[in-house]
Formats: C-alpha cells, sequence, structure tokens
C-alpha cells in the first residue's frame, strides 16, 4: 500500500482553513521543519514561539494573535502544547482567537508528544498524527550523508539500510548512521547487522515493544503438523504477487491449549517462517509508564506499523484481557485499552502478522475471539507419541548429542502426557546427573528423569478436559489427530500395566482337580 508523505494529512487541513490542528508527534524539530516548510509552500507567513513557564506570556500568545490578528494568513508552530492545555487561561485564549484564525485563513499548529485536547477545544480542533518516517525518507538520509562523505552505494544496500532504520525516529536514525559509519567506514552486512542492534537497544529502551533477535524456525517446534502446514502456506500469501491474485494481507493466529505444549516457541517461529522480523508487545508495561495506557498501545501499535512488515507477538493475552466484554468488571482505563486493541486488529491496514498465546480461554472477552480480529485459532493439545520423540530429538540435538543413539519411540512411549516443557526438563536432569558421574547421557538417564516428572496435566486434569471440549468446537487442531495404530498401543499398554499389578498365582494343573459329587461338569470321554 503507498501511504501519503507524512505531512499530507496536515496540508489538507491548512489548506482548507482549519483553525486549530493538534499534531501529535515526539519530533518536535522534524515537525517544526515540515510546518515551516508547508507554510513556505502555501505562500503563509510563517510564527512560532516557545513553551515553558513564560508560554503564556509573550511567545505562545504573541505567535497565537499573529495568526489571528494578522490580515494576511498566517501558520503559526506551538511546540509543547499539552503542558499549556491545563491552564485555563490558555484555553480560553485559544478559543477567543478561533473566529479571527477562520476569518484570516490562519492555522495555529499546536505539536505535542501525546493527544490531549480540552473539552473545550474538542470542537474546533483537528488531529493529525506525525508518521515515523518511511523508507522512502529514510533512504535519502542515507543518500545525503553518503554524499556528504564522499561515499557511494547500491540501491540493494540503500534499501537494506532503510529496512534497518525503519521504527526509528529521524534524529534516531541520523544518529545511528553516523555512529555507524564512522565505525564501519561504510554500510556493507556488518554496519546494517549493527544498525539493526542498535534499532533493539533503542526501541527497547523505549519499553512498549522488544525486538527479538533470533526467532526459532520450525524445525526447533515439534509435532504441530497442521499449524506447520497452516503457517507455510501463509509465507506465498505475504507477497505482492498474492495482492495481485485478490489474498488480503494475512492478519494473525490465536494459538490456546495447555501449558507448556509450544504456543509461544510456535508464535515466535512464525515470523523464521514468513520471513518478517519479530516484535514482543508486553501489555502490561502499557500501564507502567509515564503515558496513559490508551497513549501507550497507540504509540506501541504505530511503531509496530512503522515496522512493518512485522509479527508481533503478544504473550499469555488472557493475563491483560482477562475478564473484558459486556459482564467483566475491568475499570475504564482496562476497557479503553482493550477497545482500542480490537478495533485496531479489525482495521489495521499496514502488514502487521499477529501471533498470540493463551493458555485459559474462559476469562478471554468474545470480541477477541470473533471472526477476523485472526485468521485462525488454533488448539495446542500435549504432544503424542510421535511429537514426543520429535520434542525429545530436537533438545538431544540442541546439547551436542545424537538422537539416532537413543530409543526415542521407547522413552515417548514412557513420556506419555508429558508435555514439551516437561520433556526438555527431562533430557536436562539427565545430563546433570550424568554430568554428576563422570559419564555421557544415556537412555537409562532420560527414562529415570521422566519417570520422576509428575505431569502437570494431572494437577489440572478438570481445567484441560474443559480446554479441550471448548476448543472441539470453536478452534482448529495444531496436530493431526493420533492415529488408531497408537490409541491401540496405549491401550494395550494400560491392559499390560494392569495385569502386572495383579498377585501372581501359580497355575494349578487339570490333572490335580478332581470333580466333586455335586460337580456339573462333563467327565472326560474315553477314547474307544
Amino acid at each position: 500500500m503507498v501511504r501519503p508523505p507524512p505531512i499530507a494529512a496536515l496540508r489538507e487541513r491548512v489548506a482548507a482553513s482549519y483553525p486549530l490542528v493538534l499534531l501529535v508527534t515526539g519530533e518536535e524539530e522534524r515537525a517544526r521543519r515540515l510546518t515551516s516548510e508547508l507554510a513556505r509552500a502555501e505562500g503563509m507567513a510563517f510564527a512560532q514561539a516557545e513553551a515553558g513557564r513564560a508560554a503564556l506570556e509573550p511567545a505562545a500568545i504573541q505567535a497565537l494573535c499573529i495568526a489571528a490578528d494578522d490580515p494576511g494568513r498566517t501558520l503559526a508552530f506551538l511546540p509543547d502544547a499539552h503542558r499549556l492545555f491545563g491552564d485555563a487561561a490558555f484555553t480560553r485564549k485559544v478559543r477567543e482567537r478561533v473566529p479571527a484564525l477562520e476569518a484570516n485563513r490562519s492555522t495555529l499548529v499546536l505539536c505535542a508528544p501525546v493527544e490531549r485536547v480540552p473539552v473545550e477545544l474538542e470542537r474546533d480542533m483537528a488531529i493529525v498524527r506525525l508518521a515515523l518516517p518511511d523508507g522512502a525518507h529514510l533512504a535519502s538520509l542515507v543518500d545525503a550523508l553518503l554524499r556528504a562523505g564522499r561515499m557511494e552505494i547500491s540501491d540493494f544496500d540503500r534499501d537494506r539500510v532503510a529496512r534497518a532504520l525503519r521504527g526509528l525516529t529521524e534524529s534516531q536514525a541520523l544518529r545511528a548512521l553516523r555512529r555507524v559509519l564512522g565505525v564501519h567506514r561504510g554500510l556493507g552486512p556488518d554496519a546494517v547487522e549493527d544498525l539493526a542492534r542498535e534499532k533493539r537497544d533503542l526501541l527497547g529502551a523505549g519499553g512498549l515493544l522488544e525486538l527479538v533477535d533470533e526467532a526459532p524456525v520450525l524445525d526447533d517446534v515439534g509435532g504441530l503438523d497442521q499449524l506447520k502446514a497452516w503457517l507455510t502456506r501463509r509465507r506465498d500469501a505475504m507477497t505482492d504477487r498474492a495482492r495481485a491474485f485478490g489474498l488480503p494481507e494475512p492478519r494473525g493466529i490465536l494459538l490456546l491449549g495447555v501449558q507448556g505444549c509450544g504456543k509461544s516457541l510456535s508464535a515466535k517461529a512464525t515470523a523464521a517462517v514468513l520471513g518478517l522480523p519479530l516484535a514482543r508487545l508486553d501489555v502490561a508495561r502499557l500501564f507502567t509508564r509515564d503515558f496513559a495506557p490508551e497513549e501507550n498501545l497507540r504509540r506501541a501499535l504505530t511503531l509496530a506499523e512503522a515496522l512493518a512488515p512485522v509479527v508481533l507477538w503478544l504473550d499469555e493475552i488472557e493475563k491483560a484481557f482477562s475478564g473484558m466484554g459486556a459482564s467483566g468488571g475491568a475499570d475504564g482505563a482496562m476497557s479503553r485499552v482493550f477497545g482500542a486493541f480490537i478495533t485496531w486488529l479489525s482495521e489495521r491496514s499496514a502488514p502487521v502478522f499477529v501471533a498470540a498465546t493463551a493458555n485459559r480461554v474462559d476469562g478471554l472477552p468474545p470480541e477477541l475471539l470473533r471472526k477476523g480480529r485472526f485468521d485462525e485459532m488454533f488448539f495446542v493439545d500435549l504432544p503424542d507419541a510421535g511429537a514426543r520423540a520429535q520434542i525429545l530429538a530436537i533438545h538431544l540435538a540442541r546439547r551436542g548429542r545424537d538422537p539416532a543413539k537413543f530409543d526415542l519411540a521407547a522413552l515417548a512411549n514412557l513420556a506419555d502426557r508429558r508435555n514439551g516443557a516437561e520433556l526438555e526438563q527431562a533430557v536436562l536432569d539427565a545430563l546433570t546427573a550424568a554430568f554428576h558421574d563422570g559419564r555421557d547421557i544415556g537412555a537409562q538417564d532420560i527414562a529415570d528423569s521422566i519417570e520422576a516428572t509428575v505431569p502437570l496435566v494431572e494437577t489440572y486434569e478438570e481445567d484441560v478436559k474443559a480446554l479441550r471440549e471448548w476448543a472441539r468446537r470453536r478452534a482448529r487442531s495444531a496436530a493431526s489427530n493420533r492415529n488408531l495404530a497408537e490409541l491401540y498401543q496405549a491401550a494395550a499398554r494400560a491392559g499390560a500395566d494392569e495385569r502386572r499389578s495383579r498377585p501372581f498365582v501359580a497355575p494349578v494343573p487339570v490333572a490335580a482337580v478332581q470333580p466333586t459329587a455335586t460337580s456339573t461338569s462333563t467327565p472326560p470321554r474315553r477314547n474307544p
């Protein structure tokens, strides 16, 4: 989708003689420059003021009065307006000047990092959000710095650098570029990796989104063949060729299921399948920052869209939105955050693929589960025998052991009802025991660890049954159903266990059984 230039929305309001415009951005200098350039392009006078303690005295009021009283068209710029809106006298002054601003076809641009409008000015104030620099703007910054340093770059490398900078403000991008150029004397592959690391640190310092450097791949996930096939098909759906074919952008998945069975791992692996960067949104952080929670959410989602195409990972989403919905008792702030989030889920146009996980569904609001928020909901159950063998093999190989040297089928059968996290821990416990004894790990070590593990599912048996029953009618299974052979094998093992548990009784020889007088047994026939 081709996006309009970042100043286009402001230009439209100024051309239409809107008296008041709130320009929401944290990039004050960029906003000032763009507003000044817009005034020049529109043939308007430009006035600016410095906010602060004296803002109500000369500067802000002077800029406001110039814009209102000058018979010529004027475009005035006032920074840090959110600090002035708390002053009733300033709000009153602005309201009094609105008719004059309209008469002169002038505009007062109030710049603020947050969307906070006094109720008295809501009817006269237009709100414009200044988008973060897009790829074309970032590429122009790269070209300008390289020209100043008399360096050249190919179109391919320029695009790579611009992608690495997406999500940063103009000033952040310039500082990162200057540092990297000073260190690497160019913008080769090492410089691009350095830029990506710096972007991760800068965004992490903001606290709302966390960029995940190394997302796992599907080979790191055991089982879940249906989910893997679905994700693989969606990889091609992310291309321009799919748009030309008529396919919309994939929207995302919601993974529900038993704890420790690979939901978070699969959500992260989605990024590797789709070939996209991975960003994690911790909803709890929205309530621990300086701004209002709904403003924090808007900033986080705006940043995700600036990073697009990207996978946005929300882990254990039920902890954030549990109890929401028509009958929920959540407070007002949480209700507003939830409403803004589900609206964005439905209406977003940027290619942001949402991968969310949940362990419990009884507290999730029905609005979140409605079709259209996500492309599909998958239920992740306990791994079957084949998946358990794959999981054991993955963790053995990850720790430098050859899985082929272990009887994985026997270990998988022994590990019935264990989840993926418990299987990983069994391998770690076995390694610890072998290391303590001064030898290498053996299959018996893993078997002992498995038998010593009490499955989590036994503690939450009723909860798991309720979750399975809920998912049976509402979600798609992430793995193929167990085949009949495995079910027969499980029944045979159960029968064998039951026979072994019975007390041993020595068999009585047939010849020793003598019929009694009251016996109705048929006497043995004699051979003729």
